[in-house]
């Protein structure tokens, strides 16, 4: 098996389906979770909607690298979760 399909599968676990890599996935962890839930503010902690929202714009970022395109996400982004 290629080194692209294994990394490529333990990524649909740790996002979709898998308990391999910390007995847990994003899909699973996410899915019950209200909007009510996702925005919640608590104390100086980042909210799960924000920290979704950091983890897709990394993903985006890299997938589009992998696609041919250039590296354009920045740390100065990477929280700018638009209003709910």
């Amino acid at each position: 098996m290629s080194l692209t399909v294994q990394l490529a599968k333990r990524f649909r676990e740790v996002l979709l389906d898998g308990v391999w890599i910390a007995n847990t996935n994003f899909k699973d962890q996410l899915s019950g979770v209200t909007w009510q839930q996702a925005t919640a503010k608590i104390g100086s902690l980042n909210t799960i909607a924000m920290l979704t929202f950091h983890i897709d714009y990394y993903i985006a970022g890299l997938v589009h690298v992998f696609e041919g395109g250039n590296l354009e996400i920045s740390d100065q982004y990477n929280f700018d979760l638009p209003p709910i």
